[in-house]
């Protein structure tokens, strides 16, 4: 991917460069260097290359995710066997931490993992230097493909909850970027 875009950018530059030695060839005004804008940026300095893009950083944050909100729920599941244990003076009854975790599971899960990744994007996009929202955006993405693979992996279908819970990911972790963007000061 990353070669691709950085095709396209030599091209693009290529190309300007011989325009505009075509231009002056014929005497039309040529603007500046500064003017053109640096390549990888164009003239409102806006940042269009996936250089800066930490793919590490937002695989691993996509995988906490996941990790975490089944972490989570797996803590819950233990300290119900642990009241129960206390309860029972002994081994606590296995057929009610069963009903349990397959009653609050599916409907605890989907929102840990939407609260998880508005944390998580709003954490890594902070430490970004640039394109945090960016940054937010493929968390949401990634981590919301997570999910539904999961999701198929444990004999789930996909339907239109299933795409509704992932475009609602995706909107927290562009969200988490949003809100975890550093300010410059700028206007």
């Amino acid at each position: 991917m990353k070669v691709v875009i950085w095709r396209v950018l030599l091209t693009r530059s290529r190309q300007v460069a011989v325009s505009s030695q075509s231009d002056r060839a014929l005497g039309y005004p040529v603007p500046h260097k500064q003017e053109l804008g640096e390549l990888g940026k164009d003239t409102a300095g806006m940042n269009y290359s996936s250089s800066r893009i930490r793919w590490l950083r937002i695989l691993g944050a996509a995988l906490a995710v996941i990790a975490l909100s089944f972490l989570i729920l797996m803590f819950m599941i233990t300290v119900y066997a642990l009241v129960l244990a206390f309860q029972a003076r002994g081994a606590p009854d296995q057929n009610a931490i069963n009903h349990f975790a397959a009653s609050v599971s599916p409907k605890l899960i989907p929102w840990l993992e939407a609260l998880l990744t508005l944390v998580v994007a709003r954490s890594v996009a902070r430490r970004a230097q640039t394109a945090s929202i960016m940054h937010g955006s493929l968390i949401g993405i990634l981590a919301g493909l997570l999910s539904l693979a999961l999701t198929l992996a444990f004999g789930g279908r996909l339907g239109l909850r299933n795409l509704l819970f992932f475009l609602i990911v995706v909107g927290l972790g562009w969200l988490g970027g949003f809100v975890g963007q550093k300010r410059t000061g700028e206007t």
